[in-house]
């Protein structure tokens, strides 16, 4: 890449008509469908606007989902990447969007999660140990139903992303979208095509699995539902507009389902759901 879009770490839309944009985009596009592409890609996002580390997922309805890229350090890979396709991304508003039919655009990971996200478990025993502070991503849709997502994250160290640098990303967005189904199109893993099932049954296999691990008694079809909607950080009253009843009706199976569990607070229950119950 130029030298001076290494330097340049902050340029504005009307700055991407350069000679050294163009240059870095030309490329860009003749690496696609090279094994170079996806670290020359983060290369040239990150030219125009800094940020910590990056991770490409491919998403095709619940089945695991494939890591097709990353930036990560090894502790930060065991969690992301290891940990996160075995489970927690059933939980994960980038994956929730896809399966609500999200393929294309950018999207910053507060527009996409619930109401009670930031103080959810999942949020603060699982997503913060890779610390990003904020992070976007970016939607390709590709071939055999798959989704491809690249987000982009902020460490604890650095400020949220801007509005004005959130104005550059939508503003290069199609673009590089583009140039990035060019390139994922012909990755060989995603040739194969995956069958899709659904979202909410594969979540609450995943959370009765869970208590069976355990020995503890069979949940409802009910409380699987609720389970599920708290773990993905939902409130009360977000689940009861969701399963169309009251919120006292939500407390009270909240109520039934931590005394079957003998449980006492939502850091438990995701233990439970990680299969690693806290002593």
């Amino acid at each position: 890449m130029t030298k001076s879009l290494e330097k340049n770490k902050s340029v504005s839309c009307q700055m991407l008509s350069t000679h050294e944009w163009y240059g870095a985009l030309g490329e860009l596009v003749a690496k696609v469908g090279s094994a170079e592409f996806p670290d020359f890609f983060n290369n040239v996002i990150n030219s125009l606007i800094a940020y910590d580390y990056t991770v490409t997922f491919a998403y095709n309805g619940p089945a695991m989902p494939l890591c097709l890229h990353h930036s990560f350090q090894p502790e930060q890979f065991e969690i992301h990447v290891t940990e996160y396709v075995v489970g927690p991304y059933l939980l994960d508003p980038f994956y929730k969007a896809t399966i609500s039919g999200l393929n294309t655009g950018m999207h910053r990971l507060r527009d996409l999660a619930p109401d009670q996200f930031f103080q959810s478990e999942y949020y603060k025993s699982y997503y913060v140990q890779t610390g990003p502070v904020d992070e976007i991503a970016f939607y390709f849709p590709s071939s055999q139903n798959w989704t491809i997502v690249t987000s982009l994250m902020r460490s604890p160290l650095k400020p949220a992303f801007t509005t004005r640098e959130l104005r550059i990303f939508r503003c290069i967005e199609p673009l590089i979208r583009n140039i990035a189904q060019m390139h994922w199109s012909q990755d060989e893993r995603l040739k194969v095509f995956r069958s899709v099932q659904d979202e909410k049954e594969a979540l609450r296999t995943a959370i009765q699995e869970a208590v069976n691990h355990l020995g503890m008694p069979a949940l409802t079809a009910r409380e699987l539902q609720v389970v599920g909607l708290v773990l993905e950080g939902h409130s009360s009253e977000s689940i009861a507009s969701l399963l169309d009843i009251a919120s006292g009706t939500v407390r009270i199976h909240r109520k039934n389902i931590y005394a079957k569990m003998r449980i006492s607070s939502q850091r438990e229950l995701f233990a439970i759901f990680m299969k690693n119950p806290i002593s």
